[in-house]
């Protein structure tokens, strides 16, 4: 059974899909929507730990979503971190204001992530949690400098994000490799079917030419013996009438 379970409100479905990855490796299930207006019947509907909101969304932003939120007695204590591009300090300290537990790059930290998601998690007293919280996300900020030790595990953070990402592109490659040779066989059948098809058509037609060719000879023999015994009948009709005339002179 999974440790947590996570609502992810993001448009972007590879973004939902990598997230949801990462999530997968700390053992917390998610569900992923694409809009600020979809997430409020999933709450309603089913029970998360924590809420990963992304900031630019079709219809209600994401500020506007973490309002209304954190206005609700259902859904205002569940921690809520604004996953998005955005670094300003400004930009930080609103999503803070507004109630926001913190601000996750798009490109996050997997540690960073980690370790933050342990602590939302854990039994930590509530005031240790949330200075214990702002500590590990302010953590993957942007310092002045920092150790080579924090930039060994930034690049290896990226690097499973990357990861993450490169497995979903062979998998869309898998799939978009299956519809096209299921496409492939598709019109091959089609073909073969149109090409049967043809060959029944032209037999059928040469059929019928070569029925038309007999009918035509038919016709023209029946013409030309009723038209001989047309003759026939005139010549033995110029004989009687020849005849009569012959007789009513003498």
């Amino acid at each position: 059974m999974a440790r947590g379970h996570a609502l992810i409100i993001e448009d972007s479905s590879t973004a939902r899909i990598i997230l949801s990855r990462l999530l997968e490796r700390a053992d917390i299930s998610s569900k992923g929507v694409a809009t600020a207006e979809e997430a409020f019947p999933a709450l309603q509907a089913d029970t998360f730990d924590l809420i990963f909101l992304d900031h630019l969304l079709p219809g209600m932003n994401g500020f506007q979503a973490l309002e209304k939120l954190k206005s609700q007695p259902s859904t205002r204590d569940i921690p809520v971190f604004m996953y998005t591009s955005q670094n300003a300090e400004k930009y930080i300290q609103e999503a803070r204001e507004l109630g926001a537990a913190g601000v996750i790059r798009k490109q996050v930290d997997r540690d960073q992530l980690l370790r933050t998601l342990d602590i939302i998690l854990s039994d930590v007293p509530e005031p240790e949690q949330s200075e214990a919280l702002r500590l590990a996300v302010e953590e993957g900020g942007y310092p002045v400098s920092e150790s080579l030790e924090q930039s060994s595990r930034k690049l290896t953070g990226r690097m499973s994000t990357l990861e993450v990402a490169y497995e979903e592109l062979e998998v869309e490659l898998r799939e978009l490799r299956e519809s096209y040779e299921y496409l492939a066989q598709d019109y091959q059948r089609r073909s073969r079917q149109q090409h049967s098809r043809i060959r029944l058509l032209g037999g059928a037609n040469l059929a019928l030419v070569v029925m038309l060719v007999w009918l035509v000879t038919w016709q023209a023999g029946m013409l030309d013996n009723h038209i001989e015994r047309t003759n026939e009948q005139f010549s033995l009709m110029h004989s009687i009438v020849g005849g009569v005339i012959e007789l009513i002179g003498k």
